[in-house]
């Protein structure tokens, strides 16, 4: 339960300014940029649903978008050392990637499928997830103490459609 809002939380602030990704591409393929999307699934382990959170983050430098990998490696592996000890939750976490345009791809070792973690160790993971999160607000905060006035250039997303109102028109594409 924790660790849905820590890794909400760590979700909401690499969205507030800009937050995962592959293993490093050869250097005539690196994107430019990506759409991310992270989701966190916390079920119990007899199949009641907890929490379920996802974002998704639009045109993302590629820098950021490694740094933020190994960031969510980090709350990985925290939560890989919580799994199998006899707890309630079930914990499902996914990464994909949409770089340049191209079609989302799920990133294997941003994805896993955890059972059996205590609360106890949910609480260890959250910790983790905040401490990660903290890091990526600090990127922007450094940003803006050297002036820029957005988290990456969001030129590069695609233009949000409104109605006549001014409400978001969302769209299957």
């Amino acid at each position: 339960m924790k660790y849905a809002i820590a890794i909400a939380l760590m979700l909401f602030s690499v969205a507030l300014a800009a937050q995962p990704a592959a293993p490093p591409v050869p250097a005539a393929t690196t994107p430019v940029v990506c759409d991310v999307t992270y989701s966190a699934d916390v079920n119990t382990m007899d199949g009641h649903d907890v929490s379920f959170s996802q974002i998704t983050l639009n045109a993302v430098p590629w820098a950021d978008v490694q740094d933020n990998h190994r960031k969510q490696m980090r709350v990985l592996d925290q939560l890989s050392k919580e799994q199998d000890k006899g707890g309630v939750y079930q914990i499902e976490v996914s990464e994909y990637q949409a770089c340049d345009g191209g079609a989302a791809v799920k990133i294997a070792d941003g994805s896993a499928l955890l059972q059996g973690v205590t609360l106890a160790g949910t609480n260890r993971v959250a910790r983790v997830a905040l401490a990660q999160a903290d890091l990526i607000t600090q990127r922007y905060e450094q940003r803006a103490n050297r002036g820029d006035k957005q988290g990456w250039d969001h030129g590069r997303a695609k233009k949000v459609q409104r109605d006549d109102l001014g409400r978001r028109k969302w769209s299957q594409n």
